[in-house]
């Protein structure tokens, strides 16, 4: 039996999973980068990167898919409508 024979399940099909679960993850991140370069002198170049992180985030934020509901008989239902390209940057980069 050889290794081409045995099934491949670590291949990726289509595309991969986005990185970040939310905003509110990056929006951690950025902190955290922040506060390293903010702290150390030696990593004081960590302090403007946090910082433009954060302002990534806060952007996210605002540019986030909403859900669109409505009810109908008594049922919550979600409305699907064609993505914006700002919805599949946004779903490109977070899961949520």
């Amino acid at each position: 039996m050889s290794f081409s024979s045995l099934p491949q399940n670590n291949q990726r099909r289509g595309r991969a999973n986005p990185p970040l679960e939310s905003p509110r993850q990056l929006a951690l991140i950025a902190a955290v980068v922040w506060l390293v370069g903010f702290l150390f002198h030696p990593l004081a170049v960590l302090a403007p990167i946090g910082i433009a992180l954060l302002l990534v985030a806060g952007a996210a934020y605002l540019v986030r898919p909403k859900k669109r509901t409505m009810y109908w008989r008594g049922r919550e239902l979600e409305l699907d409508g064609e993505p914006s390209p700002m919805d599949r940057l946004y779903r490109s980069v977070f899961k949520s």
